[in-house]
């Protein structure tokens, strides 16, 4: 299977039901994913880091696409509309870090999908009805990235990386922070992140 394959693939398995995110399930899907996709970087040591990397950026292609989804519904108003923006352009300067370390380490950086759809039930698209909805999904999906990017940095064997992907788990920590608080929760419920 051709990297790009591997990647997309990984990427389609990462899009969960509703029900699964609303119960945080999205991390463990998150993990799985990534931990498909180191696995095929091991039978190629040599590119073990941007298969990695690779696979960080297909979520941050999927992340942008959630922000745009979740934006253009019209449901998102003032301050909070105004902050998943926000978050959105820091997942697009996620992404284009990632690009520009894959092109470093020599390797292709992977492109985003034509389109992205979001499946909830029954594998039937996420329809927002209401600001919640959305801020819910993007919690899961930023609560998510932030455990995928601490599940890479065991794994990567370029220690040159690791302050990098560690900044970009912490981001991703923050904008789960904000948006906890946003829907009146507890913004830092856990005294280890997993």
């Amino acid at each position: 299977m051709s990297d790009d394959a591997e990647i997309h693939g990984g990427l389609r398995a990462l899009v969960l039901p509703r029900r699964a995110v609303l119960h945080m399930g999205f991390v463990a899907g998150v993990s799985a994913g990534l931990g498909h996709l180191a696995t095929a970087a091991q039978r190629s040591p040599r590119n073990a880091d941007v298969a990695l990397l690779n696979a960080a950026l297909a979520l941050e292609h999927q992340a942008i696409a959630a922000y745009d989804a979740g934006a253009g519904t019209g449901l998102l108003k003032g301050e909070t509309l105004d902050l998943a923006r926000h978050f959105q352009s820091q997942h697009r300067a996620h992404r284009d870090l990632l690009v520009e370390e894959i092109r470093k380490l020599g390797g292709t950086p992977a492109v985003a999908l034509a389109s992205y759809t979001f499946k909830g039930k029954d594998d039937a698209p996420i329809e927002f009805k209401t600001a919640e909805d959305i801020l819910v999904f993007a919690l899961g999906l930023e609560g998510g990235a932030a455990s995928a990017y601490l599940g890479l940095l065991p794994q990567l064997t370029s220690k040159a990386l690791l302050s990098t992907i560690a900044g970009i788990a912490c981001d991703e920590s923050q904008h789960a922070a904000a948006i906890r608080l946003l829907l009146r929760q507890q913004p830092a419920p856990d005294a280890v992140v997993k």
